[in-house]
């Protein structure tokens, strides 16, 4: 039986720390493989997510022992020819590995190639054959988990020798950590998603939402959410501080405005919901407001003045109020200052 030593178990646990606090919209991306090329030393390791219903490739990553790393979305760049594609999927089950995971059901074990072939017979295998220019004779990878549309992977690969016991023992205990990252990471994007949605209706709650991670680095904000953040607090780097995400509420004044924050927490998340006030507006009588209102809606003086019974010179006198305590000089500007209310 392996067992972890000190220096692998202390490895293993900054990496997990590093995972947690890993502030980037891939799941995995490549200067994180290359400390898991360190972590289980590999000549390439890769990250893949695919949909094998479909047969198509979602992204792929990588990050070889030379330096070359890359990060490709979809199949249009992945395959050097059209035909390679079928190609693959046609192949792909006769990979020892990948045959295994589909009989027995088992996609989170660590496993290696030559848990099931020898070199010899491995390099006879249709996958190894059709793709001999990019495949290594020793491999080990795992799964997190998989669905019959949606299959996410490790793989690590070696030109020469075989990976070892510790490095299984080690990749199995990456393994949760691993697939916890992925299941944030998911999340994050689905909300991200879910908001953008929200923000092309143009119902007006997009833009009053900001997503920052644990760390306060914006996942998502709105155009609008960007210049209240830099008006009230100058933010402009794409990071809020720490010490704001610590509060429940905040509340700041600025030229005659309010914007009060409000912080929410979900899984790695914080959501801040931004709600800007003209505190002038607040100023105004119940008939002046009622007057602006109409005139937010588009309607004129004379319409006005129809619909309230009164005469179109007391609509007039009241616009002029509403100007003086709005610090404003025409209809637009006023009806703006209703819209931040």
């Amino acid at each position: 039986m392996t067992n972890l030593s000190a220096p692998d178990a202390s490895a293993l646990l900054d990496f997990a720390a590093e995972l947690h606090a890993l502030d980037d919209p891939l799941p995995f991306p490549p200067h994180l493989l290359a400390r898991l090329a360190r972590l289980i030393p590999a000549d390439e390791v890769g990250y893949s997510e695919v949909d094998p219903a479909a047969r198509r490739t979602i992204v792929n990553v990588w990050h070889d022992a030379d330096g070359e790393e890359g990060v490709v979305f979809g199949d249009d760049v992945w395959w050097a020819q059209p035909s390679d594609r079928e190609l693959f999927w046609s192949v792909r089950d006769t990979h020892p590995i990948c045959a295994h995971r589909r009989a027995s059901g088992d996609w989170t074990t660590p496993y290696k190639v030559s848990d099931f072939a020898t070199v010899r017979e491995f390099r006879n295998t249709p996958v190894y054959q059709a793709f001999s220019d990019w495949q290594a004779d020793y491999c080990l990878d795992v799964c997190l988990a998989d669905t019959p549309t949606f299959h996410r992977g490790f793989a690590f690969w070696k030109l020469t020798r075989d990976f070892s016991e510790r490095d299984r023992l080690v990749l199995g205990l990456l393994q949760p950590h691993l697939a916890a990252r992925a299941a944030a990471s998911a999340t994050a994007a689905e909300a991200v998603e879910a908001l953008a949605a929200l923000e092309e209706l143009d119902g007006g709650c997009a833009n009053l939402v900001v997503l920052c991670s644990g760390n306060g680095v914006i996942e998502y904000a709105s155009p609008a959410s960007r210049t209240l953040l830099a008006r009230y607090i100058g933010i402009d780097d794409g990071s809020v501080p720490t010490a704001l995400l610590a509060r429940r509420e905040l509340l700041l004044r600025l030229n005659g405005s309010r914007l009060r924050v409000r912080v929410a927490r979900t899984d790695n998340l914080h959501v801040l919901l931004l709600d800007e006030r003209d505190l002038r507006v607040e100023t105004l009588t119940t008939r002046e407001r009622e007057i602006l209102d109409h005139v937010a809606s588009g309607k004129q003086n004379n319409a006005i003045a129809l619909e309230l019974g009164v005469a179109p010179a007391t609509v007039e006198k009241h616009l002029e109020n509403i100007y003086r305590k709005l610090g404003v000089t025409n209809r637009t500007a006023a009806a703006a200052a209703l819209k931040v209310h």
